[in-house]
């Protein structure tokens, strides 16, 4: 009996079996024809609805930059990335000037995305890539305004790649401005959250490195200045020799941060080998700065610059900014140094090697200097007020000639004694001891190349100087005049004996209360020969150091 119901099970379970596997193959069947009709919808949804068309191509980049846009070759891609493929791309935006390039255009655009983000992130474009991008900018004021989008694509882009691209910027009166980037990465790119960057390019002017980083964005439609900016950048290797009258390499790293219409700034310059060409030699120059700076014009706001010339700080204070017509930049800055060496800041101008004078110097000035093409010692312009103490004459022969005015403002030389001096520098090659000039002050006017000075004073033992006059910095050209006012009379400053006894009559034209003379001179010649003398104009004459009426005589002396 068990036997039987054993074999009435075997027979029973093939049957199971069969039912088991072709309701199987029934499900499977149900649901591979769900997965292919869902396909089919899903191809015919994505036809009729596809992204990377040409024509939805074309119309998402007008609508994005407001122009007009041609591709000349176009085609799809579907495996293994849906995207597609553009060729000769150009962007013509309206109110051009005639005849001028389009505004972009590129040798080819690609464009990449994933199947699964048109269900999970819609509107998402994992990466673009622009080979051979140009955008031209025409000159300012020439673009006719377009209107604004009034709803901002929704588009988000995870990567977009422009490498070895070139942007050119017009100018209505000069050559365009051309920048070549290297490289230009932006990273999740979109309208709501903005953009980080990543960029490498040739400056225009002066030509040099830079490389930033950093974020832009969100860019505000209603607003533009109150867009948020923020990175870092280094300009390395910046030729400024491109500019008039000066030359040197510039290095500049900086940190910003805040708003497009107002970026606040902190970095340093450094020119190892700064010069004025005019100048014989280089001075290095090493600056740290807090800056303001307009995205949007580029206008610069210096809060704070301290820079140092050789070994003297100089602090400034002032703006870069935009000047009314086609002059384009004014620099208007502030100047203050304090205790400097008056060596270092004369290095900056002079012809020689070495400096004349060297000692301790302190001014205020206010410079301006505007930008028309001209070299840099007839463009800048300056007023300011200077004190230069204890300093002395690096030249022997100029340093022995103020020791010797010293000594016969004192009324101690003599002849006898000058030819005593003369005999023992022959046999021993000595040279005096130094007599400081002291409490050297003036007021100075720089403008095209001429400085103008009025209110200058000086001292050295026994004697005190008030002069003004004119010093031309690209001829070397000096005019001054004034008073000498001595300890000793007219007559002894002349050097006593035989001399003096000639001079002895005009005591009383050059006579100063209580006692000691008042004697008119006059400084002429170049900077590297200075010729002093009696200023033999006669009358009576303003002398504009002093404010005082001062006599001359007819006849000049060395």
């Amino acid at each position: 009996m068990s036997q039987s119901h054993a074999l009435a099970a075997d027979e029973q379970r093939p049957e199971k079996g069969d039912r088991f596997r072709q309701r199987r193959r029934k499900w499977l069947g149900i649901t591979g024809v769900a997965v292919v009709g869902l396909f089919a919808l899903g191809a015919v949804l994505l036809a009729r609805h596809w992204p990377f068309s040409r024509h939805r191509v074309i119309a998402d980049l007008q609508d994005d930059f407001h122009g007009t846009v041609t591709i000349a070759r176009f085609h799809t891609t579907v495996f293994p990335h849906p995207g597609c493929v553009a060729e000769g791309v150009e962007l013509v935006r309206s109110g051009g000037p005639s005849g001028s390039p389009p505004f972009a255009s590129a040798q080819k655009l690609i464009i990449r995305a994933h199947y699964w983000d048109f269900l999970i992130r819609p509107g998402y474009i994992s990466h673009i890539e622009l080979q051979g991008l140009q955008i031209h900018v025409p000159p300012r004021g020439t673009m006719l305004a377009t209107s604004r989008n009034q709803s901002p694509s929704s588009t988000r882009v995870g990567e977009v790649i422009a490498n070895d691209a070139v942007l050119e910027v017009a100018r209505k009166t000069a050559k365009p401005l051309r920048f070549e980037l290297h490289k230009l990465t932006l990273n999740s790119v979109s309208r709501k959250d903005g953009f980080s960057y990543d960029v490498s390019f040739l400056n225009a002017l002066p030509p040099g490195e830079i490389k930033s980083r950093g974020h832009f964005g969100p860019w505000n439609s209603d607003n533009p200045g109150e867009t948020p900016v923020s990175g870092t950048y280094k300009f390395e290797h910046a030729y400024l020799g491109v500019f008039q009258g000066i030359d040197g390499v510039m290095n500049s790293h900086d940190n910003f941060q805040g708003t497009l219409a107002k970026i606040e700034t902190h970095g340093s310059v450094d020119i190892p080998d700064f010069k004025i060409r005019r100048a014989a030699r280089s001075s290095p120059l090493d600056s740290r700065f807090d800056a303001f700076v307009s995205g949007l014009n580029g206008d610069v706001h210096l809060e704070h610059v301290e820079t140092v010339i050789v070994k003297t700080n100089v602090l400034v204070r002032g703006a870069v900014e935009e000047e009314p017509g086609p002059r384009g930049k004014l620099s208007s800055l502030d100047l203050n140094v304090s205790q400097g060496r008056i060596q270092d800041v004369l290095r900056l101008f002079i012809k020689e090697p070495r400096s004349p004078i060297v000692g301790t110097i302190s001014f205020r000035a206010h410079v301006t200097i505007p930008s028309e093409g001209r070299p840099f010692e007839q463009e800048v312009e300056l007023v300011g007020d200077f004190g230069i103490d204890e300093s002395h004459f690096t030249k022997p022969e100029t340093q022995k000639k103020v020791n010797n005015l010293s000594e016969r403002a004192e009324g101690k030389k003599t002849e006898q004694k000058e030819k005593e001096e003369k005999k023992t520098e022959e046999d021993t090659d000595s040279d005096d001891p130094e007599r400081a000039v002291s409490n050297l002050r003036g007021h100075v006017v720089l403008k095209n190349g001429v400085a103008t000075f009025t209110n200058i004073s000086f001292s050295i033992p026994a004697a005190t100087a008030y002069m003004h006059g004119t010093f031309d910095l690209v001829n070397q050209k000096i005019d001054f005049h004034g008073v000498l006012k001595t300890q000793a009379e007219f007559s002894k400053v002349g050097g006593g004996g035989i001399k003096s006894v000639l001079l002895k009559p005009f005591d009383a034209i050059f006579k100063k209360k209580p006692k000691g003379a008042e004697i008119p001179i006059k400084m002429t010649g170049t900077y590297s020969h200075p010729e002093p003398a009696l200023e033999i104009t006669g009358g009576k004459k303003k002398d504009k150091g002093n404010g005082q009426a001062q006599p001359r005589i007819r006849e000049s002396s060395r």
